[in-house]
């Protein structure tokens, strides 16, 4: 009767200990999917930063230029714009239509 009972005692304890390890395997590869998804982010939002980062640059060159480039900024006056000087002619061409 007591070996029964200490049989009944291990397969209990041996069950337990089972559904905790199986338990805290779930809750282990629900955190390393959270994980991996985590770092999927990381990598856009480090691509997009990138990207911003470049054209933050890109941008600041233009303004430097337009600031400290009369020329530079004379030529972007006369595309943007259409600017002329009093003695010059401009003359527009529709785009053919496709």
């Amino acid at each position: 009767m007591l070996f029964n009972f200490a049989k009944a005692i291990v397969f209990t304890l041996t069950l337990l200990l089972v559904v905790i390890s199986g338990s805290l395997a779930m809750v282990f590869m629900q955190t390393f999917r959270e994980y991996k998804a985590f770092k999927v982010r990381e990598a856009e939002y480090s691509s997009r930063l990138d990207q911003s980062r470049l054209e933050l640059s890109k941008k600041e060159e233009y303004l430097r230029l337009i600031l400290t480039d009369g020329d530079f900024l004379e030529r972007v006056v006369r595309q943007k714009l259409g600017y002329a000087r009093p003695d010059e002619k401009i003359f527009l061409f529709e785009q053919p239509k496709r």
